[in-house]
């Protein structure tokens, strides 16, 4: 399922609740010039918050691993790119060269892509999964500035000073994610990183190693439309509720595709 037709879509709203401190940064050079060292990225009002990109990206990092313990080679729907490896691409550069000239080039490019790339995209292939912007929820939470040392590891000893922003534990984000278009597996494998991060497996942000970036998801809600429910949702708005059982149906569906190879 592409993109010609509307088949379906899964809305999942929740909160992103900081269990350590998070970190998620911007540069210096974007700061204000009487900032920290390293200061948290704020909105256009000076609102901390978490990009939509940033947790994309780890959710996705994080799904990758998994698949690769269940197929651990990319292409052809299944298994994970590697994308420090041109070599170890689904469509490595010189076959995508090969497929440019091709009438059907989309259809092509997404056959031979691997399992993540057809769910959240890669550089010549749309993703189906939206992350948008985390606004800041709690009221009246503001950045904890701390102190850090960078270490000179030759000589053993304290190379510079610094301090850095991050967001207090028990700060909460508006998660908002949208999906169109998946099929039952493809549906698994997000809602495989959903389950991650609200067991809180999936970390955020920088300093990560220092401890930051724990998170968890709560109050998880879940919206599905499809064709046979789409006329109900454009005249009255109404869309189906999601259970817990739907939700493994999903699951079970992505690993019988993993193991089986279905």
């Amino acid at each position: 399922m592409m993109w010609d037709t509307f088949e379906n879509r899964l809305r999942i709203t929740g909160e992103l609740v900081a269990v350590t401190g998070v970190r998620v940064g911007m540069s210096a050079e974007s700061a204000m010039p009487t900032a920290t060292d390293l200061p948290v990225i704020k909105d256009a009002n000076g609102r901390p918050f978490i990009p939509g990109s940033s947790l994309r990206g780890a959710v996705r990092a994080h799904i990758e691993r998994i698949v690769r313990a269940f197929e651990t080679r990319a292409g052809n729907g299944k298994g994970a790119s590697n994308p420090t490896n041109t070599d170890e691409w689904a469509i490595p550069p010189a076959r995508r060269r090969q497929l440019a000239n091709r009438d059907e080039y989309e259809s092509a490019v997404f056959t031979e892509s691997c399992r993540v790339e057809r769910v959240f995209g890669s550089p010549w292939l749309a993703s189906r999964v939206r992350f948008t912007d985390l606004p800041l929820l709690t009221d009246g939470a503001e950045p904890e500035l701390r102190d850090s040392v960078a270490i000179d590891r030759e000589k053993e000893s304290v190379a510079n000073k610094y301090d850095f922003e991050a967001m207090p534990a028990g700060v909460r984000f508006k998660l908002e994610i949208v999906a169109e278009n998946l099929d039952d597996h493809e549906l698994g494998l997000l809602l495989l990183g959903i389950r991650e991060l609200q067991r809180g497996n999936i970390r955020i942000g920088g300093f990560k190693g220092r401890g930051l970036g724990v998170v968890q998801l709560e109050n998880m809600r879940y919206e599905w439309v499809d064709r046979t429910s789409l006329l109900e949702y454009l005249m009255k708005d109404k869309v189906q509720s999601v259970d817990e059982a739907w939700i493994n149906a999903k699951l079970q569906a992505l690993f019988d595709s993993m193991t089986q190879g279905g």
